[in-house]
């Protein structure tokens, strides 16, 4: 019995003696442990602090404890304190800056980025619009064609020089086949719409000498919009009744053209010349012309005659209508400017621009302007000399004669009409 109880002690003090050497090991390691929180800690405020400051700080607190404080350790503290805010402080401020240059850079790139997309799709833009080119001017082939037929008809009747209906109509479907288009123009695709198909075909009618009643079937039907011509001529041009809203001339000469009744709406005229330009030369006519919103810079209309023509909502810059004739026109202007009227003749045309025009008209040349119930709104005032009289003893008659077709007649309806025309008193 009692070395059971020996033995039983025996293990006991043996457990025991484990224990106590686990609880020394854990002591020895938490020991450590603390050690190496606190030399972190150290570390992390002495590394936040910085040495001086914490050197500064630790003799602070020791002065103050033992009550010596000095002046001199305050200052240290108070000098270490405000360098080391400082430091922090441009530290924080780099390491915010750096997210923030990251964002630019960022930003930057994809605007690069935007701008080559941009480029690429005004790129795909454009090579669309090249195929639609491409595509439309496959009729040149039909053009030729009907060219070679036309000078085909005019050999067999060089004297008359009328196409048939079969022809016309071919003219007719080709004139409307040849759609406005853009295409590039240096490395950029044009803004507006237009066709220059359209301009060859006009010129070449109009090179073919046709016969007016021939001019006038085809015009009436055919479609001669947004074509385009440049320095070219069509003096003497029969283009009554035609079709021209939107086109495009610039150095175009149209002396002695007949564009009665024409469609000139949302026309661009540049450097267009219808005036008077010697002896065998007259102005053109533009009686019934409609101009409205169109654009005519410097361009001369001398010596032309304007009856029941619409200026509406037109830009006219620098043009010229000296000695021209105008009657019953409305030049109710969007803007314009730099007009020569010298020695016209306007008979109940109405003047007039926006009420709020700015600047007001200038440079408005009306030296010798004859004017009979013609009314003037917002515009400078016009220098009239007198009264326009009209000279009983110098009168003509003249025969005005108007044709047109309706469809289902063969032959055009004509109709005459005499005018009594007096001279204004000099």
């Amino acid at each position: 019995m009692e070395n059971t109880d020996h033995h039983k002690q025996h293990e006991l003090e043996a457990e025991n003696r484990r224990l106590r050497e686990r609880l020394d090991a854990l002591e020895v390691r938490l020991g450590k442990n603390k050690k190496i929180k606190a030399n972190l800690y150290r570390l992390a405020v002495s590394t936040l602090t910085g040495k001086p400051l914490y050197n500064s700080v630790s003799q602070l607190i020791d002065e103050l404890y033992d009550a010596r404080l000095e002046r001199t350790t305050l200052k240290n503290a108070l000098y270490a304190t405000l360098h080391r805010l400082t430091r922090v402080g441009t530290i924080t401020l780099l390491l915010a800056m750096a997210p923030l240059s990251l964002a630019v850079l960022q930003t930057y790139y994809l605007k690069k980025n935007n701008e080559k997309f941009d480029i690429q799709n005004k790129r795909i833009e454009q090579q669309t619009y090249l195929q639609e080119a491409e595509r439309r001017s496959s009729f040149v082939f039909l053009f030729d064609n009907v060219l070679n037929r036309i000078d085909d008809e005019l050999k067999q009747n060089p004297v008359k020089r009328k196409l048939s209906p079969q022809l016309i109509g071919r003219i007719v479907a080709l004139s409307k086949a040849l759609l406005p288009y853009r295409f590039l123009e240096g490395d950029s695709i044009t803004a507006k719409m237009t066709s220059p198909e359209r301009g060859q075909l006009l010129l070449s009618l109009v090179a073919s000498k046709l016969h007016p009643d021939t001019y006038e079937e085809i015009y009436l039907l055919a479609d001669f919009s947004y074509a385009t011509l440049e320095k070219v001529s069509l003096d003497g041009a029969y283009l009554r009744n035609i079709n021209l809203s939107n086109v495009k001339f610039q150095y175009v000469s149209l002396s002695g053209a007949n564009l009665t009744n024409a469609n000139l709406e949302g026309a661009e005229l540049s450097h267009v010349r219808a005036s008077l330009m010697g002896s065998d030369t007259r102005g053109a006519s533009f009686n019934f012309a409609n101009f409205h919103k169109a654009r005519i810079e410097n361009s001369d209309f001398s010596s032309c005659t304007f009856e029941f023509s619409n200026f509406d909502d037109a830009v006219l810059k620098q043009v010229v209508f000296r000695q021209a004739l105008f009657n019953e026109c409305k030049f109710q202007l969007l803007q314009g400017d730099s007009l020569d009227f010298r020695q016209a003749t306007a008979f109940k045309t109405r003047f007039s621009l926006p009420q709020n025009h700015d600047p007001v008209l200038i440079n408005v040349l009306t030296e010798g302007m004859h004017l009979d119930t013609s009314t003037f709104r917002y515009l400078n005032t016009l220098p009239i000399r007198k009264i326009p009289m009209l000279d009983t003893t110098e009168r003509e008659i003249r025969n005005q004669r108007d044709t047109f077709f309706i469809e289902g007649e063969k032959e055009p309806i004509i109709m005459e009409e005499s005018v009594e025309l007096f001279r204004v008193k000099q």
